[in-house]
């Protein structure tokens, strides 16, 4: 053999065929291989063993091959019917008017288990009363998450009023006790028209020939701005009654009104009634702002 020649058994000409696409022959040995391997692989599709056909399967083959054809001719039946004047294509008995005739047999249902006659109904109901209950099941609870969604939005509504409350007493409180200094009142008209505060005394002195105690006793008192005697502060929060809110806010608020003519949405000091009546849209925040939930 001569260097030119290729040499088919060596192991640089069977890696070139190796890393060749498959289905594309570079070489005519190359060819040949493709096609001894196409050739293997339809004899083994050929001689590939097949499941066995089981008994039920056969006598369903058997069965749908007998009733596909249609009653013979040559059968002691039809030749009965045939002297009747029955003749291919015509339905039996008299009919009537508007009346749907078959013709074609009624095809058999097997019945290929040892279940009782009308179990499987009752399977259809129980498995349609299931899907009906996981339907109503998800029904009820769209209907929870709708109430859920409902009373949040509730929630959220009645805490941003009461904070908008608390926001418009600490407001008027403020501006009471600022125009009652004005008209150099020493106490308000109500305890709680003004702010106090805590203050916390000295320590008591102890008498002679008693030992001091180890913890400190504290006298508190509550004291207004200029230093008079104040009941406690009410410090009005989120967490109070919605009622006890509206009803502080329209006392003060109509003290307000009232005495200084002062309103608190319109932020402004009035001359008179008739000026605060001529200018101011009323007297709530929602005839100041229609879009507020308190009055």
């Amino acid at each position: 053999m001569s260097d030119e020649e290729d040499d088919y058994m060596s192991a640089d000409f069977l890696q070139g065929v190796s890393d060749q696409p498959v289905g594309i022959a570079k070489s005519r040995a190359h060819k040949r291989q493709l096609q001894i391997h196409s050739r293997f692989e339809e004899s083994r599709e050929t001689f590939k063993p097949k499941r066995p056909i089981s008994h039920a399967e056969r006598e369903k083959e058997r069965r749908d091959e007998a009733l596909a054809k249609p009653i013979s001719e040559e059968s002691k039946g039809f030749a009965l019917m045939a002297k009747m004047g029955f003749k291919p294509g015509m339905t039996l008995g008299k009919q009537r008017e508007d009346e749907i005739r078959i013709t074609e047999p009624i095809s058999v249902d097997i019945k290929g288990n040892r279940k009782g006659l009308g179990h499987e109904v009752e399977e259809v109901q129980e498995r349609n009363d299931r899907v009906e209950a996981v339907m109503q099941k998800m029904k009820e609870q769209a209907a929870k998450h709708e109430e859920l969604i409902d009373d949040y939005s509730k929630r959220r509504k009645m805490d941003n009023n009461a904070k908008q409350l608390v926001k418009d007493i600490r407001a008027c409180r403020k501006v009471c006790e600022e125009l009652d200094h004005r008209i150099e009142k020493k106490v308000p008209i109500v305890d709680w028209f003004w702010r106090s505060y805590k203050v916390v005394q000295g320590e008591a002195e102890a008498p002679k020939g008693y030992y001091r105690s180890r913890e400190t006793e504290k006298e508190e008192e509550y004291k207004y701005s200029n230093g008079l005697k104040a009941p406690v502060d009410p410090n009005y929060d989120v967490s109070m009654p919605a009622d006890e809110l509206e009803d502080a806010l329209s006392k003060i608020n109509t003290y307000l009104r009232d005495g200084h003519f002062y309103c608190i949405w319109c932020g402004a000091n009035y001359c008179s009634p008739e000026d605060m009546a001529e200018h101011c849209p009323g007297s709530t925040r929602r005839a100041h702002h229609g879009d507020d939930d308190h009055e």
